[in-house]
């Protein structure tokens, strides 16, 4: 491990390392990156940003290559090799973003404030920046590695599929940690909660209003077991706690009710309209997100769901509902939660090095969001955290920023840690 003395650039890194890291360079790269569009409507989606950055590396003469994914969306994938005889660490983001929205400027990074805003700047495009330029400056400063240093810039997060990270996990390459570079304020982040999407559809009897007790109103049902999930599961739900994330929580998301017969005349109306039909509502459904904390299991959650109904069923025998789960995404069935052991090396160094480059206390965080480095500790039990620059709050919004000085230091913690596991 090097000396925590600080250079004449003020960070605590090998003098060698420390002058391949500058400011104004890192925030030409990460403006460089923001102007290309990579969301959902872009052409080419992520490609274009890929292909960008891998020109970027292989310019440093760095291993660099695009993977295709699917559709013809590529990951981008970076090795600086060690000798063999160390561990792998790899440096993860997402490269796409939501698309602009009503953001002004969107793709036209400008900074104000000594913010630099513009869509992809929280989440995530600084932070992929600051990692690939950790990984240029030990190029250049010749510095020899024991294990290999990876990088991989992957597609399909803000999807909702995680594909790209997905095809890292199932066709390499593999790491034995992972750093995630989701918006953390330069916290450096252990565990997060997983979620899942359930839904409840209940069923009734149609007739007309008219004559509405010859009917059950799916909808009047549904009521009953939002008022319960309210009162009983909610209570029951936050009694499960962890350390850092809190209680596990339920939210009933939305409810959608109608009569099948009348269900295209219900949505082609619109808000304001008349009723749609003289109908009793036949079915209802009820849609929910459920954020479940580390050990907590899938199994365990649907036991839940399914005893609150039958406690309804008991006092309702007419009850007609069933329990459904939606998974994310033909691949990615769960969104399983993030828990890496607070004492890892991975962990230990990280906060260490952010004490010393940031100036925050050494303490591991939990946060509420989600993110891609759940799949690695979950899927292959490879210990991951993130740790990133930027504030989760002003994400996916039309003011979104990242404060221009956690740049070049989320830079300097990502080559350190590298230097100090792999070195």
């Amino acid at each position: 491990m090097f000396s925590p003395d600080k250079n004449e650039s003020g960070s605590a890194l090998p003098e060698a390392v420390a002058r391949h890291l500058d400011a104004d360079e890192l925030l030409r790269l990460t403006s460089d990156i923001l102007a290309i569009e990579s969301h959902r409507n872009a052409p080419g989606h992520e490609t274009p940003v890929a292909t960008h950055i891998r020109d970027v590396l292989r310019s440093e003469g760095i291993d660099a290559e695009l993977k295709d994914v699917c559709d013809g969306r590529c990951n981008v994938i970076a090795v600086l090799p060690g000798t063999g005889s160390g561990p792998t660490l790899m440096f993860n983001g997402h490269i796409d973003t939501v698309p602009p929205g009503d953001m002004p400027r969107a793709f036209e990074p400008h900074i104000v404030g000594g913010n630099l805003f513009a869509r992809g700047a929280c989440d995530m495009k600084a932070g992929v920046a600051a990692q690939y330029y950790a990984m240029i400056a030990l190029k250049r400063a010749g510095v020899p590695l024991a294990g290999d240093l990876i990088f991989t810039g992957v597609v399909g997060e803000e999807d909702g599929t995680s594909e790209g990270s997905l095809d890292v996990i199932a066709n390499g390459p593999k790491a034995d940690m992972v750093v995630v570079a989701e918006p953390s304020d330069l916290d450096v982040i252990v565990a997060h909660k997983g979620f899942d999407y359930y839904r409840i559809e209940v069923e009734g009897v149609p007739t007309h209003s008219s004559r509405p007790t010859n009917g059950v109103s799916a909808i009047y049902k549904a009521a009953n077991i939002i008022t319960a999930i309210e009162e009983r599961l909610i209570p029951r739900t936050n009694e499960r706690l962890h350390q850092l994330l809190g209680a596990a929580s339920v939210n009933v998301s939305a409810v959608i009710g109608y009569a099948r017969n009348e269900m295209v005349t219900a949505v082609r109306r619109a808000p304001g309209d008349k009723p749609a039909g003289a109908v009793v509502p036949d079915i209802c459904t009820i849609y929910m997100d459920r954020r479940r904390i580390p050990g907590e299991t899938l199994a365990e959650i649907e036991a839940g769901f399914e005893a609150l109904l039958n406690e309804l069923r008991a006092a309702d025998p007419s009850l007609d509902a069933k329990l459904f789960f939606t998974p994310g995404s033909e691949d990615l069935y769960s969104h399983p939660p993030l828990d890496t052991d607070p004492s890892h090396p991975l962990v230990t160094e990280c906060l260490r090095l952010a004490a010393q480059e940031v100036g925050i206390p050494p303490v591991p965080k939990g946060v509420p969001y989600w993110s891609d480095a759940a799949l690695f500790n979950a899927m292959q039990g490879t210990p991951a955290i993130v740790f990133g620059p930027g504030h989760i709050g002003v994400a996916h919004s039309n003011s979104e920023f990242v404060p221009v000085h956690e740049l070049i230091k989320a830079a300097r913690v990502n080559a350190g840690l590298a230097l100090s596991l792999l070195s």
